[in-house]
């Protein structure tokens, strides 16, 4: 669609001009404007089921994206602008037909939500570098999907966390830990449970030359860093799993000692056991 200003008449030239204006006309390429719709359209309803949690066939999509183009060129010839939120609203029910009346209202009233944020998105391409609609658009969309992936991941990741107090001889300290069902170490006498923790932070704890006086356990391991080998391990006196208001305490958990960095962000310096994330399980008990 292009937007064109001819050069007025000599009849309104001068101050009849500025009283009149200058003629304005629009040249519409509506196969352009059809084909740069349909694939716009495809995209939001992709991202609206993505971010929505919802599986819809590339079918579906694409004929719910036909349908709003079609609605969208009526709007566009009809000039009328309220034609495009039906089509929102009919395109919303028919791509989600089948679920609930709250899950389409739902999902329909995240489509309007995301074709506004695409929207900016797009517009900023266009006004900024001025690159082509259907560019604008991809870049747009991939921009988008990898903001929804990025909050999705940073959710994943706070339900992952808690805060872990341990003690050992009167001596407590705080340690943020990540819970990952992957950490399988297991005590190979007793079967118990391993945590791991950085050995720098289980100093701090432990004292200096803990190991002269304590003693320690020897951990195999196959996944940190190398393909095998052993990492020391304690018993200290106590373990507090807190996430959110819950909290869940164990007596006696072995610990082993990673020499090195667990996180690369610094956001954790301890991997909890699977099993010590298991409410109402006492280790002291095993």
């Amino acid at each position: 669609m292009d937007l064109t200003k001819e050069t007025p008449s000599a009849e309104y030239t001068g101050n009849s001009c500025c009283r009149r204006g200058c003629f304005v006309y629009y040249e519409f390429y509506i196969d352009q404007f059809f084909l740069e719709h349909l694939l716009i359209g495809y995209l939001l309803l992709r991202l609206t089921a993505k971010i929505g949690r919802q599986t819809i066939s590339w079918k579906r999509l694409l004929g719910g994206s036909f349908i709003n183009t079609v609605l969208m060129l009526l709007a566009v010839l009809a000039g009328n602008f309220w034609w495009y939120l039906v089509g929102m609203v009919l395109v919303g029910s028919w791509v989600f037909r089948g679920k609930s009346r709250r899950t389409i209202a739902g999902q329909t009233g995240l489509l309007f939500f995301v074709t506004v944020c695409f929207g900016g998105a797009m517009e900023a391409l266009l006004v900024l570098w001025r690159v082509p609609v259907l560019i604008a658009g991809a870049v747009a969309a991939v921009y988008l999907e990898w903001a929804q992936r990025s909050h999705e991941k940073q959710k994943l990741d706070l339900v992952r966390m808690a805060q872990v107090e341990l003690t050992f001889r009167g001596k407590c300290i705080t340690v943020a830990a990540l819970i990952d069902t992957g950490n399988q170490l297991t005590e190979p006498l007793t079967g118990k449970p391993v945590s791991i923790i950085e050995e720098k932070t289980a100093c701090s704890l432990l004292g200096e030359h803990w190991e002269k006086h304590r003693g320690f356990y020897l951990i195999p391991y196959h996944s940190i860093g190398k393909n095998k080998g052993w990492m020391r391990g304690v018993t200290i006196d106590g373990m507090t799993i807190m996430r959110g208001e819950a909290r869940e305490s164990f007596s006696n958990p072995i610990l082993a000692l990673y020499d090195g960095r667990l996180s690369a962000k610094k956001q954790y310096g301890m991997i909890l056991h699977p099993q010590h994330t298991v409410p109402g399980r006492k280790e002291g008990g095993m």
